[in-house]
């Protein structure tokens, strides 16, 4: 063995060299935190919210898209979005006519109109007005322990306005807070004119006993059998008209009992009752009535959207997943299309549902006006 490998195996400095060794290398250094990441549910695609409505209506297609908004309203009644009325000046009309308004009010302190102006925020017309010089209140109390306070034309009594102007004839104008009245003329009712020439207009048949029921030429029953049951009493006292002659087929002057003929004359007053009574319109009898509410509207649409499945078959599933947010590439993965042909097939599965609805059900149409196109010349 040589001297070089005796030295190499001495092992009596090891621990000052270790010592060494540990008292020069750097401290641990403190591990940080990762930063925290989110998950992968966070990050969510932008989906539309209904996307085939957005493509039938880039794509301009008023027909199909008035249908689909149809099959939406018939499976949800109720979801669509109804417009508020108009609420312009001219055809805002309150319903209550309050007195003093804004502009007797401060007319009453010494305010003048100066003219109108259209807010920005709201968009009506309003008025402009100038102030006037301060008015300064007047205060008067009485025995009885009111306090009457006076500020220019206005008249506070313990804190109730009593008035707030007088007319030309000093008569003075207190508060008013009424129904507003129906403007225009009132409607006139019948004059004695038309009242008299219906009363003398010839009846139509000499007497109601006189008139025979519809028969077949072929055969001799009866076309409409018979609807009316009299009640009972009625059969009687027909038969005691018919024995006294008051049936109309005996004349006045031939009547087995004694009678005196009055002259015709028309009572005074609203009692008249007879007469044609013009029919009222469609439109104010459903405005009368008021909108349809929410349960009759799903009990109505209820059989009838049973129905439309029906005849619809498959279609009505990619009617129902048309309504909601699934692509067009999912509704044709549902309908059994493959992954490369689904996202092509989805469309036109779409387009054919709607194209059905529209042939079974004519409340889902829509007239679209077909614009005339130009060709070059």
């Amino acid at each position: 063995m040589s001297q070089a490998s005796k030295n190499n195996r001495d092992l009596s400095n090891l621990s000052a060299l270790l010592a060494a060794a540990a008292s020069s290398a750097p401290a641990p250094t403190m591990r940080k935190n990762p930063a925290p990441v989110p998950a992968n549910d966070n990050k969510v695609a932008d989906v539309l919210a209904w996307p085939t409505l957005g493509r039938l209506a880039h794509r301009g297609d008023e027909a199909r898209v008035f249908a689909l908004r149809h099959w939406r309203n018939l499976c949800f009644p109720g979801s669509g979005y109804i417009p508020p009325e108009p609420a312009d000046d001219v055809t805002d009309e309150p319903e209550m006519e309050v007195r003093p308004s804004e502009a007797e009010l401060l007319r009453a302190v010494g305010w003048t109109v100066t003219g109108a102006e259209r807010w920005q925020h709201t968009g009506k017309i309003v008025n402009t007005y100038e102030p006037a010089a301060p008015v300064e209140p007047t205060i008067n109390r009485h025995r009885n322990g009111a306090v009457d306070i006076e500020l220019g034309d206005l008249i506070f009594r313990d804190g109730e306005m009593i008035k707030w102007g007088q007319t030309a004839r000093g008569r003075a104008l207190r508060p008013v807070e009424r129904t507003r009245g129906i403007k225009g003329p009132a409607p006139k009712g019948r004059t004695e004119t038309v009242v008299w020439s219906y009363l003398r207009a010839p009846a139509t048949t000499s007497s109601p006993f006189t008139t025979t029921s519809l028969r077949r030429s072929f055969s001799g029953e009866r076309a409409i059998p018979d609807m009316y049951k009299p009640l009972p009493g009625v059969e009687e006292a027909r038969t005691v008209l018919r024995d006294h002659g008051a049936d109309g087929t005996v004349a006045f002057e031939d009547l087995p009992v004694p009678a005196i003929r009055c002259p015709d004359a028309l009572v005074a007053g609203p009692q008249w009752v007879g007469g044609v009574k013009k029919p009222k319109p469609l439109g104010e009898i459903s405005a009368a009535a008021g909108p349809e509410g929410e349960v009759a509207r799903r009990i109505e649409a209820g059989p009838y959207l049973a129905h439309l499945r029906r005849v619809l078959g498959d279609h009505a599933k990619v009617l129902d997943m048309a309504i909601s947010d699934v692509s067009a590439k999912k509704i044709g993965i549902e309908m059994g299309k493959g992954q490369a042909y689904a996202e092509k097939a989805g469309p036109i599965l779409i387009d054919a549902a709607i194209d059905a609805l529209i042939a079974a059900d004519e409340t889902a149409r829509l007239l679209v006006e077909q614009k005339p196109k130009k060709i070059a010349a």
